[in-house]
């Protein structure tokens, strides 16, 4: 398994979405936005799609010198055309409008429509809550036609439509949260297909409705759905799956993943609030502090030695990451030195 150093990682990137026709701002955008992902540790979210958006390009899904169109700013909210750039950009755009728009009003809501891939939500979230704000961040995902069976269903019909949110504290790690409304997230089920592992029995069902550990009875290679994800918490989950698809598909006028006409993306839905508009941002931060505190001295269950809060564990897997190097599968680091041979870029050393 090689470790990669993440400056090197960062050139790779770069020098990948460089040769594809990307503008400086957006090849550095998108690759250090991926670098970052991968090191918190969400690499299914990381440079794991390098090769991902090279065929979006090559295929003429995903523009990579396409820009941003702000469609209408009506008082607190906004909606955005990605016109298919980068979703990494056009969510950016989008996080730092919200930004400001609940700096002016209080509160900030930015869709966007014709989006690519936007990747993990967590850095949106961060910069949000890095501006004394508390931030929802919701989408929609494909592909066409759904990845995740409804409640009790055996075949696809939602999106992944994760949901990502979070608030500042005063010396403890923010609380910042982001998960996918699936079991897991189809990427973490593309790093066991490409390294031939197996997954728990309980994220997907194979194309007869039926459990399986194998990921290729679910997907291929090339993304394609076979079979089904599970919706993550039951019911409850399968709930809030719906809820994000009418956010980020059907508010955003996006559109859903049933559609025919539907091309894989994310609709995505931006929520920042101000919160100097309801109390003070010291106060509040002490209390989240306090409140994070009396959590965290819940004695402990058999087998777990500490109570974490959403956000801690990326926090220490970046500094561990920067130190040490970030982590590949070989067969997923295979994917992208296929990729960066093809373009004739150099690979870094590992």
């Amino acid at each position: 398994m090689p470790t990669i150093d993440h400056n090197l990682l960062r050139k790779l990137a770069y020098d990948v979405y460089r040769a594809m026709g990307a503008p400086d701002a957006q090849a550095r955008l998108v690759s250090d936005y991926q670098v970052e992902t991968n090191l918190i540790g969400h690499d299914s979210h990381g440079c794991i799609a390098v090769p991902r958006f090279v065929n979006d390009i090559r295929s003429g899904k995903l523009v990579p010198d396409a820009e941003p169109e702000i469609l209408r700013r009506d008082g607190p909210t906004a909606l955005i055309n990605g016109h298919r750039s980068f979703g990494h950009y056009s969510a950016s755009k989008a996080t730092d409008l919200a930004i400001t728009v609940a700096q002016e009003l209080g509160v900030g809501t930015v869709g966007i429509q014709n989006c690519n891939h936007v990747g993990a939500l967590w850095g949106y979230v961060e910069r949000i809550v890095n501006a004394d704000m508390v931030a929802l961040i919701i989408c929609s995902a494909g592909p066409r036609g759904g990845m995740v069976a409804p409640f009790g269903g055996i075949k696809p019909a939602l999106g992944g439509n994760p949901i990502a949110f979070g608030a500042p504290s005063k010396t403890m790690s923010p609380l910042i949260c982001d998960i996918s409304t699936a079991a897991a997230a189809g990427g973490k089920v593309l790093i066991a297909l490409q390294n031939g592992d197996p997954i728990p029995d309980d994220w997907a069902l194979n194309a007869d409705g039926k459990p399986t550990t194998d990921p290729g009875e679910y997907m291929t290679l090339e993304l394609e759905t076979i079979g089904a994800m599970r919706a993550f918490g039951g019911h409850k989950g399968y709930a809030i799956a719906l809820f994000a698809e009418v956010l980020g598909a059907m508010l955003t006028g996006y559109g859903a993943a049933h559609r025919d006409d539907y091309i894989e993306g994310n609709g995505t839905f931006v929520i920042a609030i101000d919160i100097a508009r309801f109390v003070d941002v010291d106060i509040f931060r002490a209390q989240v502090d306090a409140y994070f505190q009396a959590v965290k001295s819940v004695p402990c269950s058999e087998g777990t030695n500490e109570i974490l809060i959403p956000g801690e564990l990326e926090s220490r897997a970046r500094v561990e990451r920067e130190r040490d190097g970030i982590p590949f599968p070989d067969g997923t680091w295979q994917t992208i030195s296929d990729t960066a041979a093809e373009l004739g870029v150099d690979m870094p050393a590992e």
